[in-house]
């Protein structure tokens, strides 16, 4: 019994060793790099500029929350295919989210500065700020993904990158990206309009 507490207490004690000495200013930084919900919401607010109004505020609140969810779940250092023409393979590189709470607060602070919240401005002037905003940080063209350069632009390049543009697109269920059977890919996509119907029974070899 003796020799079971003692391995209990070194195991306890060994668990609280990488707190010793840790580099605490790193933690702190990585807790100011998250959105506050007050962050968030100038998000919510900027998306119903950039982002289509055909999928009204739900889709577009919903596209917020897969973007922020693509954040949370970042990896560094991850696979992701072979440059064209290049035998390196590319991996992925730091998150893309270092700059977004000041990005975040500069369009907030520059929308005060014209008048109040971003999302009660007329539309050419929100047009305005972000294009200022898009030169400042040197955006030409939405990335292939988010790159961190801003955090619009990489709400938008997650959005219309993403398999929901695609079907809003082509107005059809088309799934791109997303897991689909072959069989799938043998049927004509469903209209975006019409409720998804079960899929047909693959008919057997005669």
């Amino acid at each position: 019994m003796k020799r079971r507490q003692a391995l209990k207490t070194l195991a306890t004690a060994a668990a609280t060793l990488p707190l010793v000495g840790a580099d605490l200013s790193a933690l702190d930084l990585a807790t100011a790099q998250e959105l506050q919900p007050d962050k968030i919401f100038v998000l919510r607010d900027v998306a119903a500029t950039v982002l289509p109004s055909a999928i009204g505020s739900k889709g577009q609140n919903e596209a917020v929350d897969n973007f922020l969810r693509w954040i949370r779940e970042y990896k560094e250092g991850v696979a992701l295919s072979h440059g064209y023409g290049e035998p390196r393979l590319v991996k992925s590189g730091p998150s893309p989210k270092a700059g977004y709470v000041d990005q975040l607060a500069a369009l907030e602070k520059a929308a005060s500065a014209r008048g109040g919240r971003f999302g009660a401005l007329p539309i050419e002037t929100r047009r305005e700020i972000l294009d200022a905003a898009f030169k400042a940080a040197d955006v030409r063209n939405l990335p292939g993904r988010p790159d961190g350069k801003h955090v619009v632009a990489d709400l938008m390049a997650h959005y219309f990158r993403g398999s929901s543009a695609n079907d809003l697109c082509y107005s059809s269920r088309i799934g791109r990206n997303t897991f689909r059977a072959i069989r799938v890919t043998t049927v004509r996509p469903q209209p975006l309009a019409q409720t998804q119907a079960p899929s047909p029974k693959p008919q057997a070899p005669r």
